[in-house]
């Protein structure tokens, strides 16, 4: 198994608790393809509650499945953010659980993803369902339920960047109207292209103009 996590403790931990006399623990700060690490059986990703956690994490998944596509992915977070969650999963992520897991469930887990199933809490597949399997109203335009739906997995902070972008702000006035590092700027884009399939910044805007607005 490769565990992927910034946190020296939170990697150490989370291998001590998962390690079994017939299975092989790689705890890495990231996902680097050249280090020349194997397949592994299941890749683990952590996360914290910080907004670079969270934005990074969608974009570390999307990395993980094209070096090896297919490899499930578990993510185990310190919080109950239905966003980010929604937004592992549509990254590609097959699991999710909670810090607060027993030790024995996320072993359960691990060998339910082994055998090829995907393991999501209850609340949160429940509120999957009724995002995305509920029918649409009457009259409702497709294409913008399907754009709303896409800024719902974008954090506050994505949408504040979003809102600037439309604008034809460049990532230093955003950063100087948002308080914000340059840096940072390019990572929260990066992450919303991610999530609407935009390969640069003129089609995150096209994509907005098609789809409707970030309004709260």
């Amino acid at each position: 198994m490769l565990i992927i996590d910034g946190s020296p403790l939170r990697r150490a931990c989370i291998a001590v608790a998962l390690d079994t006399p017939d299975s092989r623990i790689l705890p890495q700060t990231g996902l680097d393809p050249s280090d020349g690490v194997q397949a592994p059986d299941i890749i683990l990703f952590q996360t914290g509650d910080s907004d670079a956690e969270s934005t990074a994490l969608p974009l570390q998944i999307g990395e993980a499945g094209r070096v090896w596509p297919h490899v499930p992915i578990l993510v185990i977070a310190d919080h109950g953010n239905e966003a980010l969650m929604t937004a592992a999963v549509m990254a590609g992520a097959q699991g999710l659980l909670r810090s607060s897991t027993s030790v024995e469930t996320m072993q359960r887990a691990l060998l339910l993803l082994k055998d090829g199933l995907a393991v999501y809490p209850a609340a949160f597949a429940s509120a999957m369902q009724a995002r995305f399997g509920s029918t649409r109203p009457e009259g409702t335009d497709e294409r913008i339920a399907l754009a709303v739906d896409k800024f719902k997995l974008l954090t506050k902070r994505q949408r504040d960047v979003l809102r600037l972008l439309a604008q034809g702000a460049s990532n230093k006035d955003i950063a100087q109207r948002l308080d914000i590092s340059e840096s940072t700027v390019k990572v929260h884009v990066r992450a919303i292209m991610a999530v609407n399939g935009a390969a640069n910044r003129t089609q995150i805007v096209a994509h907005l103009l098609k789809g409707g607005d970030v309004d709260d």
